[in-house]
């Protein structure tokens, strides 16, 4: 498809369009440069590039729209590492937000995008589509969601309707759930003949025994837990295999901030067994749904360790009534020993929390943490997915060994924390809110201190912006 990205969004176009919260945007097509520079700038989420031909096939060698856009994007300041070229099924994902515009359903066949949006939709996922009467597209768009018309347009004497779909709610995606046989022969391989499998579809517990002094209990984050489970590993798989140390990867087939009863039977049972006193120490470790997890789950084991990255203390509505992400999972139960991680971390050893200050979603879960047991490590202007970021600067494997180890120290984390400095999405959120606070003077010297050192387009731009 010829790349149509030029045309220029009004960005207040994502209060009316977007979810409360995107950690993956989809461009189908590259229709939509601008609208895709928007949605990173408020959520810092992840791009992926689909890239489909007339007919809805994946392309042999990337189309001509794909390499202009990458560099676009790069250029006002979103990282390699966060952009995705998307050209064959088993690399969609599950998304927050999409943009179909002047392609299937308009240009192009819609029945082409049925691959696609099985592999995207998730509940609440919204799509920026254009519509040309007599295309079939809403018959076809109903049988996945809901189109809400935003405006029309006379085109080749066709109404051209711009709509906003809303995926329902689905069932597990069948790309989350694996034939039985597949993955129970990937987790043998991984378990040995000493490890075990426990799982129903919604949730499985892997272990993998190897240090007989150090468990490493992980959950799967939002951004790995609709993945294939066939193709993929615990959540931190790699880095704690490197380590020795034994390990019990939970995982999620969803969004499920793992609020299933057969979970909490698990660990109340992995408690009753004895199992999780075997081990000298046991840490809890992940980062936003899966960083939930680990504080709310460490209630099972008095005495564990929690490591946990951009964490939420609830979902529940009556409790965080402030908290406007994560619609999806609003009306699961947070009640019961494991439901509030707040106060499920009462009994840990020792709890370290990561989290970005200036998010205040972030920052409201975290200030609901209290007790002397607690660390909590402030990592200004990274954002929600800090964690991406501290990989993107180097500093997540020192950070997580340490904090796993039980030997991190604030002026060690702070120490490591200074070569954000030359991160720049730090420089450009530091640029950001000296303006936004009224202080342009210091945004000026900030931008022509940083540009002597070499060319930042992002602050190049807004210095001649600020005259």
């Amino acid at each position: 498809m010829a790349s149509r990205g030029r045309r220029a969004f009004d960005a207040a176009l994502i209060d009316k369009i977007g979810p409360d919260t995107v950690q993956r945007f989809a461009d189908i097509g590259g229709s939509a440069r601008s609208l895709a520079l928007s949605v990173h700038a408020r959520w810092d989420c992840a791009v992926d590039l689909i890239d489909l031909d007339a007919r809805g096939r994946w392309p042999d060698q990337p189309s001509d729209w794909v390499e202009p856009y990458r560099a676009a994007l790069i250029a006002h300041g979103v990282p390699a590492a966060s952009i995705r070229h998307i050209a064959r099924a088993e690399d969609l994902a599950p998304c927050d937000l999409i943009a179909n515009l002047a392609g299937f359903g308009d240009r192009l066949k819609v029945q082409h995008l049925a691959p696609v949006l099985g592999a995207c939709l998730t509940g609440g996922t919204r799509m920026l589509t254009d519509i040309r009467k007599g295309s079939g597209a809403y018959p076809f768009l109903n049988s996945f969601g809901s189109c809400a018309t935003l405006s029309t347009r006379e085109e080749e004497g066709k109404t051209v309707t711009r709509a906003l779909f809303t995926a329902h709610a689905p069932a597990v995606p069948a790309a989350a759930v694996p034939a039985p046989d597949s993955w129970a022969a990937i987790a043998s391989s991984l378990m040995g003949p000493d490890g075990f499998l426990r799982d129903n579809g919604q949730h499985s517990f892997l272990h993998v025994p190897r240090s007989a002094d150090t468990l490493v209990v992980t959950f799967d984050n939002l951004d790995i837990a609709l993945g294939k489970r066939e193709d993929r590993r615990p959540w931190g798989y790699a880095f704690i295999e490197k380590q020795g140390w034994s390990m019990l990867g939970v995982m999620a087939a969803g969004w499920t901030w793992y609020r299933d009863p057969w979970v909490a039977d698990q660990f109340d049972d992995l408690a009753a067994s004895g199992f999780l006193a075997r081990y000298r120490r046991v840490i809890f470790y992940g980062a936003s749904m899966g960083g939930y997890a680990a504080c709310a789950f460490a209630a099972a084991c008095p005495g564990a360790e929690v490591v946990a990255i951009s964490p939420q203390s609830t979902l529940d509505k009556a409790v965080v009534p402030w908290e406007t992400r994560y619609k999806v999972a609003w009306d699961k139960d947070f009640s019961g020993r494991y439901g509030d991680a707040a106060q499920a971390t009462g009994l840990a050893a020792r709890v370290t929390l990561i989290y970005d200050p200036y998010e205040p979603l972030d920052a409201g879960h975290v200030a609901r943490f209290a007790g002397d047991n607690l660390m909590k490590l402030r990592a200004p202007l990274l954002g929600h997915r800090l964690g991406s970021s501290l990989q993107q600067m180097g500093i997540l494997s020192p950070i997580a060994l340490g904090a796993l180890n039980g030997t991190l120290t604030r002026a060690e984390f702070y120490r490591l924390l200074r070569a954000r400095r030359d991160f720049p999405r730090y420089q450009k959120e530091l640029f950001r809110k000296a303006v936004e606070r009224g202080h342009p003077e210091l945004a000026r010297r900030m931008a022509r201190h940083l540009l002597a050192q070499g060319d930042n387009r992002f602050l190049r731009r807004q210095l001649q912006a600020l005259g």
